[in-house]
This record gives C-alpha cells, structure tokens and sequence, in this order.
C-alpha cells in the first residue's frame, strides 16, 4: 500500500466478529480450535495480544494465567517456552503465538486485533504488532483500550485502528470509575482520531444489575448516538438477546459470544449499515507520513 493511500475497511462490516474465535466449552477462547470454527463460519475473528518476557507476540487476553491455565504468573512474566508448557481450559491446547494465529488465518477471514496494555506512554505491544503486520499480505484492523497505543498506531500504520471503550455508568463503586467515565463518553476520540469505535455493548443499556447485584437506570447514551454518526460503531461484547437489540439501534458490527453462530447471523442483518466510500471515511482518514516506529 502507498503511504497515505486511504484503506477501504469495509470488509470489517461485511460479516460478524467472533469474540476470541468462536469458541465453547469444548473449544477454549484464543485457541486455534476456536479460531478455526470461526474460519469454518466465515466469521472476522477478534484476538487480543501480549508480547512474553522474552520479546515474543502470543494470543491470550488476560494480564494473568490463573482464570484460563489455572496458574497464577503473569503472561509478560513468562518465556514463550514457559507459555507452551501450560494448557488452555483443561484441554490440549496452547497459548497460540500471534504467528501460529495469523499463519492459520492466512486471509481467509478478517481480523480485529486488540492491542493490550494501559500504560499510554509503553508502546512495545503495538510496536512489535505493527513490525510483524508488515509481512502480513491480509486483512486486519487493531484496536485498543489505551488512548495512546491508538495515537501511536495511527501516525504509524496505515491499517485501520479503532479506539475500545466501556462506561462508569456500569457500576459507579469501582476504581475504574474516571477513565471509564473518560472513555464512555468518548472525549478521548478527539485526541486519538479513531477509524471506528468499538463500544461496549452495557453502556448503551438503560436499566442494568451492577456488579454489586444493585439494579440501576440511567437515561440514554447520547453520546454513542452522536458519535454513531460520525464513525462507524461496534459493539462489544454481544452475547444475548437484549444485547442484540441494542446493537441493532446504534451499531454497524458486533463482537459476538454465547449466542451461536445462526442467531449471529440474524442479528447482522438488521444492524445499521456501513458502506466504507470515501464520504463515509474520517475526514483526517488520508495520513502523509507515517512516523517511524
């Protein structure tokens, strides 16, 4: 791709997104199982990434090991050697490298790649993706929770990065409280000049159960519905039926889990379109240079 060229990414719209492959309790999230069902579905597959001690990019979405291997350590903390000896959920699956997940995929579907880490001024995950990305000839998006991953991304590749965003209005007796009040009510895409939005799906909800098991409302999210008009939205994580009525109101693509791959299906019919002509881009879509890694 020429530097500057703007990128059509209409193909992130143009079918559901497998929330860590299309997995089950057979089938453990992030594994190439998983992975592989979503491709036997043509579904997009979203993945998470984190580089281990010794520089190398491994799928897998916790910080920790404990909830999915059973073993309390870090994933920065291990070698990859150390990774390949654990198992995911009881099974015989290991912890894929980003390697081993893109070498299966091979374009057969597209991806949505989340780049881990909260501190926006560390940018080694998204530097060692965006080095590896170079060499691979398919179709990818990145995104992230960390404003300045997606800043730095953005100056930096010309793949289309989405900014990840959650609400306070979930549960008001969390520590998480100011950034995610930051980020719900999306002040940072001024800054970070996202391509898309990937929004959680909760935070559109007018009444929900806190994580205290306290129900709560609150009035409509009008600053997803403003934005909804100036970006493309996805929504996160879509697993039931009362979250796929809302991403039908607001969204143009879900982040799916739970609900199976035929009510998936049906759900992505009736969602708001997106068809990625150049009016439709982000004004500031067209990037001159790009800045060294």
């Amino acid at each position: 791709m020429i530097k500057g060229e703007k990128m059509d990414y209409q193909w992130l719209f143009d079918r559901p997104i497998a929330h860590r492959g299309l997995h089950n309790e057979e089938l453990p999230e992030n594994s190439i199982p998983a992975f592989q069902n979503a491709i036997d579905h043509d579904f997009n597959i979203e993945i998470d990434v984190h580089l281990t001690k010794d520089g190398r990019l491994v799928v897998f979405h916790d910080d920790n090991l404990k909830r999915i291997c059973g073993v309390d350590k870090l994933v920065k903390n291990c070698t990859l050697e150390e990774l390949k000896t654990y198992r995911l959920k009881d099974t015989e699956n290991q912890i894929p490298t980003f390697d081993e997940f893109l070498d299966l995929v091979n374009d057969q579907v597209g991806i949505l790649c989340e780049i881990k880490g909260i501190n926006p001024f560390k940018h080694d995950i998204a530097r060692a993706t965006i080095e590896r990305l170079k060499t691979y000839d398919g179709r990818i998006a990145l995104q992230a929770f960390n404003f300045g991953d997606v800043a730095y991304a953005r100056k930096r590749t010309e793949l289309p990065v989405g900014e990840l965003c959650t609400w306070v209005a979930l549960d008001l007796h969390t520590y998480r409280w100011l950034p995610c009040n930051f980020m719900g009510k999306l002040w940072v895409n001024k800054y970070t000049k996202p391509d898309f939005i990937s929004y959680d799906v909760r935070g559109t909800l007018t009444d929900y159960t806190t994580s205290k098991g306290k129900h709560r409302t609150h009035r409509a999210n009008d600053y997803i519905v403003k934005w909804s008009k100036r970006l493309p939205v996805i929504f996160w994580t879509v697993d039931s039926d009362e979250n796929v009525e809302q991403a039908k109101r607001y969204a143009s693509n879900i982040i799916f889990e739970k609900i199976g791959a035929e009510k998936a299906n049906e759900a992505f019919k009736d969602l708001q379109p997106f068809t990625c002509e150049e009016s439709a881009l982000p004004k500031n879509f067209e990037r001159k240079e790009l800045k060294p890694l």
